[in-house]
């Protein structure tokens, strides 16, 4: 698939391209019905030809109309059971590539909101793609067909009377064709934007749906989610001003009942010059009204075939954005030693979130990095799986540069616990095993019994086989992350990094989540720990103290305790706190 992303058309093509064969057929299928659509016009006009001559042959032609729109009507469906079913291939197969390539994407694009747009792409893009391979390509064969032949026919029954309606024709595409034209990739591409911003500020309305109620009026998820309505519905105005009128003129001028009264019209005259029969007129009524009925039928759907290749560029986009660059030859690492060498980095070009920043954790050791808010914790604890890469300096694992590793390797010899703890919508065992298939339920309980949740899962509904969902299932937040730890000693890590895992958890849970830790340093496993509350990392063999990017301290607690620095102050205030 391509994974140029420059333009809709681009992008479309090759999409559509993974079922090029099922709608290759389908499309000759439509092809072979527009002369029986025709001919079932054609006989029309010769039925009532007869009926005005009195000849004998009118049932014959009447029932050639009737055959004719039943083998048309037949080769039509046929072709559009074809491309459904060719739509329903092409949902799997763009879903299922996707969903590959999000998985290669870095961690780094999913934090900074790629959520949103796994939703947009993988649900609503794909469904409205469905017009462009169902509908479209067996739909675009009548509209060039249809008036093709419909004129070459009207052409050989008067040419002066075809002419005119021709200019008729004329008139009403140089209405809408320039506003189409107008702007489309820039409108579209706005669209698309506008579109992706509304499902980010949906999910993070959802997700913070307790502040919204707390503060209705003044809430930045409400203001967020209603600016984000706004935009799209301005865009749509704009996009929808520049041709909703120019589009709606041209409707009526091709309608039936306008193109009846202009042929009749043009007929009457031309019988009056004696430059047409009444058969002639009849012939136009006939089949002249019915030239431009495909071309209505694709425009009635514009609004649908826009939205499809905005979608189809979307997914073009998230298809275009490059994963890490993994190595050809991937170095695999030595030990569970974790080094920062002189790293800096920032989310953006302007402002650095660490600057120059050098340290080192040994293996089977416990190191704490505590700071303000916004000094940069985070950052360290994402760099170290490689969420992004470094603008200067190198992360280490195992003695070995994490840009030469492969990232599942990487990801495979660590577990990540974060604040936001996610649960799947499993059984609390499958929770625990996530679909490693080669660990055994009494590991598993074992593992429960380890991270000091064992009791809690024993006490379901259902024990360990008690499903939960996105929210937990009845688990609090500090059962959550004592689930998440189980997961880690099941896997048997050689280093857990933790974001803050205690930070938002009552002192019961902390002190029980503290020995599940505890579990993980008894096998041996480095521990890099982002730390909230000092006195739960009084123990660690090592604490860095960052502050604007920057290590400022290091050192036991003992030891930064005696020195004057960030660290005595930052405990004396929790002591104080405390208190």
């Amino acid at each position: 698939m391509s994974r140029d992303g420059r333009g809709t058309n681009g992008t479309v093509r090759p999409l559509i391209s993974l079922v090029g064969r099922r709608l290759l057929w389908a499309v000759v299928l439509s092809a072979a019905s527009v002369p029986f659509a025709i001919l079932t016009l054609v006989a029309l006009v010769e039925v009532c030809r007869h009926l005005m001559s009195g000849g004998g042959q009118a049932w014959w032609w009447g029932a050639a109309s009737a055959g004719a729109a039943a083998v048309h009507v037949l080769l039509y469906n046929h072709a559009l059971r074809v491309s459904h079913l060719a739509d329903a291939r092409f949902r799997l197969l763009v879903r299922t590539r996707l969903a590959d390539h999000i998985g290669e994407l870095g961690l780094g694009w999913f934090d900074a909101g790629g959520t949103g747009e796994v939703k947009q792409a993988l649900s609503d893009d794909v469904k409205r793609m469905h017009v462009l391979v169902a509908h479209l390509p067996i739909d675009v064969v009548p509209t060039v067909l249809t008036p093709v032949a419909g004129m070459a026919y009207l052409y050989a029954v008067d040419w002066v009377y075809a002419a005119a309606f021709t200019a008729y024709l004329a008139v009403a595409a140089l209405v809408v064709v320039p506003a189409f034209r107008k702007d489309y990739e820039e409108s579209a591409s706005a669209y698309t934007r506008a579109l992706v911003e509304l499902t980010r500020a949906t999910v993070e309305l959802g997700d913070g749906i307790e502040v919204l109620k707390t503060y209705p009026s003044r809430s930045s998820l409400s203001e967020r989610f209603s600016r984000a309505v706004d935009d799209l519905v301005a865009i749509c105005v704009r996009w929808m001003s520049t041709t909703g009128r120019p589009t709606a003129l041209a409707g009526i001028m091709l309608s039936p009942a306008a193109l009846i009264a202009v042929l009749t019209a043009l007929g009457l005259w031309l019988v009056e010059a004696g430059r047409a029969t009444p058969t002639a007129v009849i012939a136009f009524l006939i089949v002249g009204v019915g030239v431009p009925v495909s071309v209505l039928h694709l425009g009635s759907m514009r609004g649908i075939i826009r939205a499809g290749q905005a979608g189809a560029s979307h997914i073009g986009r998230i298809l275009a954005t490059p994963g890490p660059c993994q190595p050809s030859r991937p170095v695999e690492m030595r030990s569970s030693r974790i080094e920062f060498d002189h790293v800096t980095f920032g989310y953006h070009a302007d402002r650095r979130v660490l600057d120059d920043v050098d340290f080192a954790v040994e293996p089977g050791t416990f190191t704490a990095v505590v700071g303000p808010s916004g000094s940069g914790k985070t950052t360290l604890s994402r760099l170290i799986a490689r969420f992004w890469d470094v603008d200067r300096g190198t992360v280490r694992v195992g003695g070995v540069d994490v840009r030469e590793q492969n990232s599942s390797s990487l990801l495979g010899s660590m577990v990540l616990v974060f604040q936001d703890v996610t649960v799947l919508r499993d059984t609390a065992r499958e929770n625990i095993r996530l679909g490693r298939t080669w660990i055994t339920d009494a590991q598993v309980v074992d593992a429960a019994r380890r991270a000091q949740i064992h009791d809690v899962i024993d006490g379901l509904p259902q024990g360990y086989d008690t499903e939960l969902d996105a929210a937990g299932g009845g688990l609090s937040g500090g059962e959550q992350q004592r689930l998440t730890i189980a997961r880690a000693i099941v896997s048997h890590p050689r280093m857990v990094v933790l974001d803050e895992a205690t930070a938002h958890v009552d002192p019961e849970n902390e002190v029980l989540i503290q020995r599940a830790l505890s579990e993980l340093a008894a096998e041996g496993a480095t521990l890099f720990v982002v730390a909230h509350r000092l006195h739960t990392i009084v123990h660690a063999d090592q604490i860095l103290v960052l502050d604007e990017g920057r290590i400022v301290q290091r050192g036991t607690h003992a030891e930064l305790l005696d020195g004057d620095g960030l660290y005595r102050r930052m405990w004396r205030s929790a002591q104080a706190v405390n208190e």
